[in-house]
């Protein structure tokens, strides 16, 4: 396969990532990572991925700025943080396919018990924010799966949409930012990922604007039905990649 029939089929993928990132504010890396690697080396794919996610979360942000309160989340965005390192060591003493089965059909199982209405409202946010939190960094730590356990958490919580988006994107915004800034240090950001990156750019822009554009004519319970359905599929996805079926 040349180079552009590489970018023209990593163009098509890019759209319908962020087509489901401008619509749910997450799942991009769920939907343009495993195709991704089909044809183009992981480690280029991985740089890639969470460049365009940082870029597709700044531009969910831009749309959704107002609703996100950071006063709420800062305990959740700090926990994680500060469970990230212990998901790396975690991952040097568990098997990785085991710690993605484990938490593939964990994820499965709560998304299925909010999709048949079964869900336990927490009182105190803030306080529940940080086992969330320290979840959600483990899992980045370990098996880059940091957006579920959060999106979960406020589904559970029955967040309308613009407050689930807005928040669980600032929230990745800022994971990004320091994955960004390891693979900076690490030379993983180089001339070739950059090359693709930039001429995935426009695709993502234009997935992005169109999955905004829905999200506006899609009602509060088709959409939490459509945030937990991906969650789901990303628990399934997780399950199959530690059996090594994917």
């Amino acid at each position: 396969m040349d180079t552009y029939q590489i970018v023209g089929i990593a163009i098509i993928v890019i759209i319908m990532a962020g087509f489901v990132q401008g619509v749910t504010s997450f799942g991009f890396a769920l939907i343009s990572m495993p195709l991704l690697t089909q044809f183009i080396p992981l480690q280029q794919v991985v740089p890639i991925v969470v460049v365009l996610s940082l870029l597709t979360n700044i531009a969910v942000m831009i749309n959704a700025r107002k609703y996100v309160d950071l006063k709420k989340i800062w305990i959740l965005i700090i926990s994680s943080i500060a469970a990230a390192p212990a998901g790396t060591y975690l991952l040097l003493y568990v098997d990785a396919n085991i710690l993605k089965m484990f938490t593939g059909v964990l994820i499965v199982l709560f998304a299925l018990a909010l999709i048949i209405g079964f869900s336990v409202p927490v009182r105190n946010e803030k306080a529940a924010f940080i086992p969330v939190g320290l979840t959600s960094g483990l899992l980045n730590g370990s098996i880059s799966m940091s957006g579920p356990p959060v999106a979960l958490f406020l589904s559970n919580q029955g967040a309308d949409k613009q407050t689930f988006r807005a928040n669980i994107t600032a929230y990745g915004i800022i994971l990004n930012i320091i994955t960004v800034c390891t693979y900076i240090f690490t030379g993983l950001l180089n001339t070739q990922v950059v090359t693709y990156i930039s001429w995935m750019i426009p695709a993502m822009v234009v997935g992005v604007l169109l999955g905004i554009w829905a999200v506006k004519r899609i009602n509060e319970v088709t959409f939490k039905r459509m945030a937990l359905w991906l969650i789901i599929i990303s628990g399934i996805w997780t399950i199959l990649a530690g059996a090594n079926i994917v």
